[in-house]
């Protein structure tokens, strides 16, 4: 049995096989080879930034290391029969080298690498740094730690491909089922600024499938709620209009990044977990910003991959080909996309966002953000989901197979008005999951 271990978790055992998909993060494995005991950490970042929750331990090396170990002592394995094996603490970017706030993953490893020499504890393997992502696996029945691609590359799957033309992909544009009006209703909503909620709040709570996925994300860790939220008329109540509409439009597009799933991904639901997260950190991007309104650079951040729900399908069939590519030519997965169908999942997204008549702004976004330079207007939104997607596609490698290009992302926190000092705060966002 093979478990995903997710960032900030804990596992030990003496049975199954753990593996976790590393960007930035930090993975780390330990066995005590007498007691035949091993443990698993995948770590966001180097220390807590702030007061944390016993439950938040595991996502920081100063906090996560020392629990797996006294875990593990609990269970009977000693200190002096253990040996580590370490992976990821991949760069953010070509600067990180120079500029210590982005070399998020280099200090996680320098702290990680630290506690075990003082402990006196071996490092059998490690395979850390560079720009990509990899995959850490371990055997807990036999200790054995690997560090592999995250793609098997399989050359023979590639020659069968063939690629869809560009009427193949129209026509699945036709067949995509459809985000719920009530969300693309919000999201226009809110890009306006107008709206009025008692109207909302009655659509909502005629769909119990809406409304059940919005009760949901309200009782979620992200919203962490002193009481449970029993109905939609209770969280307006509880959590105010803006919040409601937030947590609805999440709800809504669920089952729109859930089509497919099989090709952009390796997590089942990656697709929408990957767009949750690019949504929060948007959410708190705009925050820090000042800049853009909170509640719509969510919304853009939440809808700034529809274009990948078009082209997953075809990307399945030649996953391997995909990646090999953006690994080996270092080239931005839009780039790739559009050798292999003529196309890309910006110019699918547009074609979508214009069939659904999404508001400009969230359109912009989605036509431009692995491009925003080029944005003529909304630049500073398109700039916002550039930084937020790529800061989701280091730190929560597996669950999209993109490569953005980093090289403007110290332009970008110019544009926002933002510093790489403020970089861990925003990567902490990812602690609070829905």
């Amino acid at each position: 049995m093979t478990t995903i271990v997710p960032t900030g978790g804990i596992e030990i055992g003496k049975q199954g096989v753990f593996k976790a998909y590393l960007g930035s993060c930090v993975g780390l494995t330990l066995y005590d080879k007498k007691n035949r005991l091993g443990g698993f950490i995948h770590i966001l970042l180097p220390e807590p930034i702030s007061d944390i929750p016993d439950s938040d331990m595991g996502y920081y090396a100063t906090t996560g290391l020392p629990l797996l170990i006294k875990y593990m002592e609990d269970h009977g394995a000693q200190i002096k029969d253990m040996d580590a094996c370490i992976a990821g603490g991949a760069l953010i970017s070509p600067i990180s080298p120079r500029d210590l706030n982005l070399n998020i993953g280099g200090r996680t490893l320098e702290i990680a690498t630290s506690m075990l020499r003082d402990k006196h504890i071996a490092i059998k393997k490690m395979e850390t740094s560079g720009y990509f992502s990899c995959c850490l696996k371990f055997d807990a029945s036999t200790g054995i730690s690997s560090i592999e691609p995250i793609i098997t590359q399989d050359s023979n799957k590639d020659l069968d491909f063939n690629p869809p033309s560009i009427d193949d992909i129209k026509q699945t544009i036709t067949h995509v089922r459809p985000i719920p009006q009530i969300a693309i209703k919000i999201a226009k909503m809110l890009d306006d600024q107008d709206y009025d909620i008692s109207t909302v709040a009655n659509e909502i709570k005629k769909d119990q499938v809406i409304s059940a996925k919005t009760l949901r994300l309200c009782n979620s860790p992200y919203v962490n709620p002193i009481t449970e939220i029993t109905s939609i008329d209770h969280a307006l109540i509880y959590l105010g209009n803006k919040t409601i509409l937030k947590l609805t439009a999440s709800a809504g597009s669920e089952e729109f990044f859930s089509q497919f799933g099989k090709g952009y991904s390796l997590c089942k639901g990656g697709l929408y977990q990957h767009a949750l997260g690019t949504a929060r950190l948007c959410e708190k991007l705009a925050r820090l910003s000042g800049m853009l309104p909170p509640d719509v650079a969510y919304t853009a951040g939440l809808l700034h991959d529809i274009g990948k729900v078009v082209l997953d399908q075809y990307i399945a069939d030649v996953q391997p080909m995909f990646y090999r590519q953006i690994q080996e030519e270092n080239k931005d997965s839009c780039i790739v996309e559009r050798n292999i169908f003529n196309t890309d999942h910006t110019k699918t997204g547009e074609l979508l966002a214009k069939n659904w008549n999404l508001p400009k702004t969230i359109t912009d976004v989605i036509s431009f953000h692995h491009m925003p330079d080029i944005a003529e207007t909304n630049k500073e939104m398109v700039h916002l989901v550039y930084v937020a997607n790529l800061i989701m596609n280091r730190f929560q490698a597996g669950l999209d197979l993109s490569y953005i290009d980093p090289s403007i992302l110290e332009g970008s926190l110019r544009i926002l008005g933002l510093n790489s000092s403020q970089i861990p705060d925003i990567i902490n966002t990812l602690t609070y999951s829905i």
